[in-house]
This record gives C-alpha cells, sequence and structure tokens, in this order.
C-alpha cells in the first residue's frame, strides 16, 4: 500500500468505472489527487493497483471517504478493509475525530465492510444517487 501517483489514474479511472453505476470523472478522480495528496491510497498485488481509497479532511476534523474501491477480480481478499483501515489510520494521525461516507441502501458487500469497521448508519438520504437510490450516511468515531 502507498500514496497513489498520477500515473495511476487510468488504473484507479478503469476500477472506479468496473465498480459504479455513476463513476466519477477521470477530471474529478485528477483533482481529488491534488486536494487528498497522502489521503489518497492504491493497494497493489503484484505491481498493478487493484484498489484505491480517498479522503478529504474537512475543517480540520471531519474526514470524508469519497470513494474506495476494489477490482472486481480481487474483491474479498482483504483488499478494502487494508485500504479503509490506513485511510482511518492517516485521518486519525491528522487530527480527524470523526470520518464520514456515504453508501448506496442496496451496497450489502459495502455495508459489511463499513460495519466491521465499526461505521454506523446515522440517517437515509433519499434520491441521493442519479438513478433515484437512496445512501447511507454513515459514520465512525476515531
Amino acid at each position: 500500500m502507498r500514496e497513489a501517483r498520477p500515473d495511476d489514474l487510468p488504473r484507479i479511472v478503469n476500477i472506479e468505472r468496473r465498480s459504479f453505476k455513476h463513476p466519477y470523472s477521470p477530471g474529478l478522480m485528477v483533482s481529488l489527487m491534488a486536494l487528498a495528496g497522502d489521503l489518497f491510497v492504491v493497494y497493489e498485488v503484484g505491481g498493478e493497483v487493484v484498489g484505491y481509497a480517498v479522503a478529504l479532511l474537512r475543517e480540520g476534523r471531519l474526514g470524508h471517504i469519497m470513494s474506495i474501491a476494489v477490482d472486481p477480480g480481487h474483491r474479498g481478499r482483504g483488499v478494502g478493509t487494508a485500504l479503509l483501515s490506513e485511510l482511518l489510520r492517516r485521518l486519525k494521525e491528522r487530527g480527524a475525530l470523526v470520518a464520514r461516507l456515504e453508501v448506496r441502501v442496496s451496497n450489502e458487500a459495502a455495508l459489511r465492510l463499513y460495519r466491521k469497521l465499526g461505521f454506523k448508519e446515522m440517517y437515509v438520504v433519499p434520491d441521493y444517487y442519479p438513478d433515484g437510490e437512496a445512501c447511507y450516511v454513515m459514520v465512525k468515531w476515531l
């Protein structure tokens, strides 16, 4: 695991597209990389990026998990757990008191991961996604 680099972007964008119904654009991923710094991490297997996670530190105390995704061929192997655990560690190290994220109410695999790492559902936002699906806002106190 390491900080993401600009040359990782094509692989990150590919993983993003394969993971989400409404993926972030390549331009947004470039912006996130610039804004997040070392809060944008990748996980490599055999020199190939197979997953990434990115967060922003807001107001010095809120860690906002913006995106986390693992290549479909590498899911179920602990990559997501490792990525999110590392991001939470880095956020806490920088003084974040809480981490938050949004997740589709239908994304059972992600919900299992977040609950396993101590996130709790706080409330539902109806029509959050472009297709009309709701999301849970989840938080974890660091």
